[in-house]
């Protein structure tokens, strides 16, 4: 039976985003928080193999316990089973810190035949998870695929990268990044809702996983916040006049003074 896992993480709403100005870290308690976005496309793609091949699917987060809701959406989208990873020395973890985590779930688990997951989260856009994740299990990392099959244990798949158009095959397990807008995301329905709420979820911990000491987000993840600000995009709007040949050299001398004009033409005039 083909045992196919889904990671998601629970972020807050684009619109609700504030930070804490001590910390330098998002503001997550109070604020409505939702499943990632390019999250729901892995989903997709996870329950799309499901009803072709058959199998089992899990998803997998790792957050504070409110994080159970975003699970709950799963379970209602139509995943069979669910695994919330929580724990106060888990907080503050960076991709790297998190990625060892995930290694001790997936060693625990032991039987797996995909990984899916997006391409990057909404509230840090780093996407290293999957490259990090990976390295971390040693099983392959496959990317931009267009179209795939399994037989047997192979995994077939089509993927554009860069200007090649490749054919890649190879043994499960593998890990699969997916780009927002890679499918249709489903709804929900209201029956998947009231299934939701009647199956539990599995909670793994520090404890639970017989974590090493090194795991703690914390105090020992290498990466620091800083400084987090929010950047707002302002566009000026500036009106060329004239003749068409008057608004062509208008608009040179505009891309030379900004350099646009070199970066497009290799020279400058």
């Amino acid at each position: 039976m083909l045992k196919i896992f889904v990671l998601i993480k629970q972020v807050p709403s684009l619109q609700n985003l504030e930070i804490d100005k001590r910390t330098g870290t998002l503001i997550r308690e109070g604020v409505e928080n939702i499943i990632n976005p390019d999250d729901i496309y892995a989903l997709e793609l996870g329950l799309n193999l499901k009803e072709k091949y058959g199998g089992e699917i899990t998803t997998i987060t790792m957050g504070p316990p409110q994080a159970e809701f975003a699970l709950r959406e799963c379970l209602a989208m139509g995943v069979d089973k669910a695994i919330l990873i929580t724990d106060d020395q888990f907080a503050y973890s960076d991709t790297l810190q998190t990625v060892l985590v995930l290694k001790e779930v997936f060693e625990k688990i032991k039987d797996y035949d995909i990984i899916i997951t997006g391409s990057q989260t909404s509230d840090s856009s780093t996407g290293q998870v999957p490259f990090q994740l990976s390295e971390a299990l040693d099983i392959p990392l496959l990317t931009d695929i267009f179209t795939m099959k399994i037989e047997n244990n192979l995994f077939k798949c089509h993927r554009n990268f860069g200007h090649e158009s490749q054919n890649i095959e190879g043994d499960l397990p593998i890990l699969i990044r997916v780009r927002r807008h890679f499918n249709e995301p489903r709804h929900i329905s209201l029956s998947g809702i009231k299934k939701a709420f009647e199956k539990e979820i599995e909670i793994y911990d520090f404890n639970t996983l017989s974590c090493p000491d090194y795991l703690d987000g914390c105090n020992k993840s290498p990466t620091r916040v800083v400084r987090t600000e929010k950047i707002a995009l302002k566009r000026r709007n500036e009106i060329v006049e004239g003749n068409t040949h008057e608004k062509i050299r208008k608009l040179i001398k505009i891309m030379q003074d900004h350099g646009i004009e070199r970066i497009w033409t290799g020279e400058r005039r």
